[in-house]
C-alpha cells in the first residue's frame, strides 16, 4: 500500500471511530483531524467533505458485512444436519462481526438513515443483496425438503435477515454479549428449523 493510499485509510478509520462516538451531525472535520493528530487541511486531500467520507465508510460496512456472510454455497447442505450448521454458520458470523465491532450497528442502525439519499439507497440496495442470498438458503432448504413447500422465499429470507440484524443491534448493545448472542443464535435458529420445518421432518436441536 502506497503512502497515500495508507494515509486515506487511515483517515477512514479515524471517522468511522469519531462518528460512531459523537454522531454524524455532531462530528465535524477538525474533530476526524484531531483523532489522527493532523492538519485540518489534510482530510480535503482525500475526501470532499464530511458526506463524502461518511459514504465511503458506509461502503466499508457493506463489503465487511459482505464478506462475512457471502461465504458458504446456499445449496451445499444436502442433509438436514448439514443445513443446520451452514445456517448457523451463517448466522454466527454475522452476529460475531456486530459483537466484535458495536461501532457497526451505531454507523448502520442510528447514524447512516436519513443523512442523504444516495446513503439510504446504498442500505436498501445491500439489504436487498443480502436478502437475494438468504433466499438461496431458503430455496435450498424448500427444495431439499427441510423446510415447508408453501413458504414464499424471498419474504421468508426478508424476515430472518430482520430478525438477524435486529439480533446484531441488540447484541452490540448488550453488556453480556456472549450470553446474548448465545439467546438470539438459538432463538432465530428455533424459528428456522422449527417454526419453518416441513412436517415430519426430524428437529434439529441447537
Amino acid at each position: 500500500m502506497d503512502i497515500a493510499s495508507r494515509r486515506r485509510s487511515e483517515i477512514i478509520q479515524a471517522a468511522y471511530k469519531v462518528f460512531s462516538e459523537k454522531g454524524y451531525h455532531s462530528t465535524r472535520i477538525e474533530d476526524i483531524a484531531s483523532e489522527l493528530n493532523v492538519a485540518h487541511g489534510l482530510f480535503y486531500h482525500y475526501f470532499q467533505n464530511k458526506l463524502d467520507i461518511f459514504s465511503q465508510i458506509i461502503d466499508e460496512v457493506i463489503i465487511r458485512i459482505t464478506n462475512g456472510v457471502i461465504t458458504d454455497a446456499p445449496d451445499a447442505s444436502d442433509t438436514l444436519g448439514e443445513y443446520g450448521e451452514q445456517i448457523q454458520r451463517l448466522g454466527e458470523r454475522l452476529l460475531d462481526l456486530f459483537r466484535d465491532d458495536p461501532h457497526i450497528s451505531k454507523i448502520l442502525f442510528y447514524e447512516a438513515l436519513g443523512i442523504d439519499d444516495r446513503i439510504n439507497q446504498k442500505i436498501q440496495d445491500a439489504f436487498d443483496l443480502f436478502g437475494q442470498y438468504t433466499g438461496m438458503y431458503v430455496k435450498n432448504g424448500v427444495e431439499k425438503g427441510f423446510l415447508r413447500p408453501d413458504i414464499p422465499v424471498r419474504e421468508t429470507a426478508l424476515a430472518i435477515n430482520a430478525m438477524t440484524f435486529e439480533a446484531a443491534r441488540r447484541i452490540a448493545e448488550s453488556k453480556d454479549k456472549a450470553r446474548a448472542r448465545k439467546q438470539w443464535t438459538k432463538a432465530i435458529m428455533g424459528l428456522m428449523l422449527q417454526g419453518m420445518a416441513e412436517p415430519g421432518s426430524k428437529p434439529i436441536d441447537k
